[in-house]
């Protein structure tokens, strides 16, 4: 582990000189790649919040979690349709959803740990599924998590989003996990709502249904310890 950390601190060293160079344009390539197939993947990214001179902006990587915790958290995530708060008045609260299929929870728990494990402090872990719709169209899930004070962060940039491969061109898609495709339209929850950290809010968010976000922080010591 300690030649893989050091081959990961020479990769990011090299994507933030090459930062440096280019007016510190945000990197478009992904620093390491931890597993591919044609329709899925998981890899790590430079923290698009992190300052490299400022240690309090580092995330805590490495992490090490447990089989269990990550499973948790993953099949705990919920998805409920947003609704502004006019809307939630006349209609109410959506009905939740889990987030991942089960055979996504599979697929990801174990390479979201190594890619954890293997994360230096400037980076975060990005995912992506996708499933055909049809001959051009793919419905896309992708986001990233990272770990700080404690805490798992899981971003949801895109859930089942349909997107049209173009003909020619940058795919978006792959190439951004955290760039949304379309504007979310799935408020991100927990099924253990004691487990969430809670977001400031104001009253006038609440009323009018701006508290929506795609970005969830889940207490890690009420994720359970044991290993699977």
């Amino acid at each position: 582990m300690p030649d893989v950390q050091l081959c990961r601190w020479g990769s990011l060293l090299c994507i933030v000189v090459g930062c440096l160079f280019t007016g510190c344009v945000p990197p478009t390539l992904y620093s390491y790649l931890v597993y591919e197939n044609p329709t899925s993947f998981v890899r790590l990214e430079i923290s698009p919040w992190v300052d490299p001179d400022l240690p309090q902006t580092w995330n805590a990587h490495p992490a090490t979690l447990s089989r269990r915790q990550m499973t948790e958290a993953l099949r705990g995530l919920r998805v409920r349709e947003h609704r502004s708060g006019p809307v939630r008045w006349v209609r109410g609260l959506a009905d939740q959803k889990p987030a991942f299929h089960e055979e996504e929870i599979e697929l990801l728990a174990s390479r979201l740990l190594e890619g954890l494990a293997l994360a230096v402090p400037q980076e975060l872990v990005t995912f992506y599924v996708s499933h055909p719709v049809n001959a051009t169209k793919r419905e896309v899930t992708s986001g990233g998590i990272y770990v700080r004070d404690g805490h798992l962060h899981v971003i949801m940039s895109n859930h089942r989003t349909n997107y049209e491969v173009p003909p020619a061109g940058l795919i978006y898609d792959r190439r951004y996990p955290l760039f949304s495709l379309a504007p979310l339209d799935v408020d991100l929850l927990y099924e253990a709502a004691d487990t969430v950290l809670p977001k400031e809010e104001s009253v006038w968010d609440v009323i009018f249904g701006d508290e929506h976000s795609g970005e969830i922080v889940l207490d890690l010591s009420r994720l359970s310890m044991m290993k699977m």
